[in-house]
């Protein structure tokens, strides 16, 4: 079926070439057999090859091809996980362009859809004011709580800082606390 064009099929081959699952780890064929499916439309192969070259698995790094797929994904499947990386890209620099503005962007579209790393992001991002954002305490607790409540810890552990703090709210050390046991019971 892979042969024959179908993308769910060459996204599968791509996926036991690249793990090495039953046959010797290939990442050459994986790419080969990820970019087949890629070029036909396949959310998932566009968004595992943004993966590849941003991590450079298998292959050198290569910010600008990862942008490329994970851009295809983000824009032609309203791919989450793609619009978080697409984020991490912009915000970070990768490939030579810092774009707070274009990352906060990708990150709000991304938690518009539920993701709770962009909506830490964010969190992040109204805490230390980036870009043109200026600082917002509320916005900031309002995305940390929002991925706090879906056991993000990282969010967790800001919640407890923002609480015993008082940062935006009136210190509260029972709520600082719980927030702290939170995040601490997870590692």
């Amino acid at each position: 079926a892979a042969s024959q064009g179908h993308a769910e099929s060459q996204y599968a081959l791509g996926g036991i070439y690249l793990e090495g699952q039953g046959v010797k780890q290939d990442h050459v064929k994986a790419l080969a057999w990820f970019v087949k499916a890629a070029n036909q439309g396949h959310v998932a192969s566009q968004y595992t090859l943004g993966i590849i070259y941003l991590n450079g698995e298998g292959c050198p790094k290569d910010y600008d091809k990862a942008q490329v797929y994970f851009f295809q994904a983000a824009s032609q499947g309203h791919h989450a996980e793609s619009q978080y990386a697409l984020g991490g890209i912009c915000m970070n620099g990768l490939g030579g362009v810092l774009d707070f503005d274009k990352g906060r962007e990708w990150y709000r579209q991304a938690a518009s859809r539920g993701h709770i790393k962009s909506k830490f992001a964010l969190g992040v991002i109204y805490m230390d004011g980036k870009g043109s954002v200026n600082q917002d305490s509320a916005k900031a607790r309002d995305f940390f709580f929002q991925a706090a409540s879906h056991g993000h810890v990282e969010s967790q552990y800001q919640m407890g800082r923002i609480y015993h703090s008082g940062q935006g709210v009136k210190p509260d050390s029972v709520k600082a606390r719980e927030y702290f046991l939170q995040a601490a019971s997870q590692g």
